[in-house]
């Protein structure tokens, strides 16, 4: 893994998902990587109030340059500690839209992974927006961990003891596990592979065909399968990771055109922002 991205706006969401993506650089570097932290910032543009004379909106303008200023001198800052504390790193200070300028970030140095960290969800509103993290974990062409801040600013342990790769074991999924049996791999963590069966998910061919596929592959000691019943894939997923001290929930999203995602908005987009547990987001080649 050569280059972890990691979007920071400096509060203590940010420095959550920075303490995991510190986490997984530093067992790569120790396993004779040359990893690079690199830290982005986006200001967002300023918006005028067009009922304020002329002259405030040109102090907006003002405002935002020095906001972006202020954001490139946090950025030095954190990268100089970082790099105290033994990491290379590299500073992004950019403007505009967050999650458009995040992605074009990865767009352009190619990650390995992006580490954004995810506030804590409270109102409606909350969940109609979405978030960022949300947004880039969906778009972005690479793998995306959203880290959430729990109630209190509180987050779950860093650490990879027992990670769930949520499947529906409807299609080849070999070449998403590939990476994810290499993370497991690296961290010595215990892997489980979990169906969650419910009314609303397809259940066209038998588990069998594909849990034989993925064992002739990576063999049979390598995972738990574990199949739980409930009334659908979020609840079932979200007790599961409650009862089994789960540290990583990894799941795969499927490009899907602009009318499915309005009717049917993305399991894993629902997972990313009401999980209690890091979500690692992994992209699929196929399509509905």
């Amino acid at each position: 893994m050569k280059n972890i991205l990691v979007p920071t706006d400096f509060t203590g969401t940010s420095n959550l998902a920075l303490a995991w993506a510190k986490f997984i650089a530093q067992h790569y570097i120790n396993d004779g990587h040359e990893t690079t932290l690199v830290l982005a910032h986006v200001t967002q543009p300023f918006i005028p109030d067009t009922t304020l004379p002329t002259g405030e909106v040109g102090a907006g303008i003002l405002a935002a340059q020095e906001m972006e200023d202020v954001g490139e001198l946090n950025l030095q800052e954190l990268a100089e500690q970082l790099e105290r504390e033994g990491f290379a790193t590299r500073i992004e200070n950019r403007f505009g839209s967050i999650d458009d300028e995040i992605v074009e970030v990865a767009d352009e140095l190619q990650p390995d992974l992006i580490v954004m960290g995810r506030s804590h969800i409270d109102t409606f509103f909350d969940w109609l927006a979405g978030s960022s993290a949300a947004d880039v974990a969906m778009t972005a062409h690479c793998p995306v961990l959203v880290v959430p801040t729990l109630e209190h600013g509180e987050s779950h342990p860093v650490r990879l003891e027992n990670i769930v790769y949520a499947t529906q074991l409807e299609f080849d999924e070999n070449h998403i596990l590939r990476p994810v049996v290499q993370l497991a791999r690296m961290f010595e963590s215990k892997l489980r592979l979990v169906k969650i069966k419910a009314l609303n998910q397809p259940n066209v061919y038998d588990d069998r065909q594909f849990l034989d596929q993925i064992e002739a592959e990576f063999g049979r000691e390598r995972f738990v399968e574990d199949t739980v019943d409930a009334d659908n894939v979020k609840e079932g997923l979200t007790k599961y990771n409650k009862t089994h001290q789960v540290d990583l929930l990894i799941m795969a999203t499927r490009e899907r055109d602009f009318l499915s995602k309005l009717l049917n908005p993305s399991l894993t987009k629902r997972m990313v922002l009401s999980s209690d547990i890091p979500v690692l987001v992994y992209h699929a080649k196929e399509n509905y």
